[in-house]
């Protein structure tokens, strides 16, 4: 445990992964907004969104920008020996937003 764990009211700090989104120039916007919904559901941060440039994309995890890649389908990327790279499901579970109820306002009249 970090030294600043120890104190009273401090917790330990969460380690965040660094993402870049690798995708395709064809049907850009679709691909991307799945991208990037799946690196919100697994809390990573965005450290780029790289557009058909697959060595921008690498040179991001050389550089330590970034730890993993994230594409859209197996056939967004070359994939010689990369360590890391993670493809969005077909079907992204998402959680739903918790529904309020909506408290209605008596009238004082």
């Amino acid at each position: 445990m970090s030294p600043l764990a120890q104190r009273d009211g401090v917790e330990e700090m969460v380690t965040v992964t660094n993402a870049v989104v690798f995708v395709q120039p064809d049907r850009f916007e679709v691909n991307a907004a799945r991208c990037l919904d799946y690196c919100a559901v697994r809390r990573y941060a965005v450290a780029g969104l790289v557009c058909g440039d697959w060595p921008a994309a690498l040179q991001m995890l050389d550089t330590g920008l970034a730890s993993v890649i994230i594409v859209s389908s197996p056939s967004q990327f070359d994939a010689a020996g990369e360590a890391r790279i993670e493809i969005v499901p077909k079907r992204l579970h998402r959680r739903r937003p918790a529904t309020r109820p909506v408290a209605r306002m008596a009238s004082l009249t």
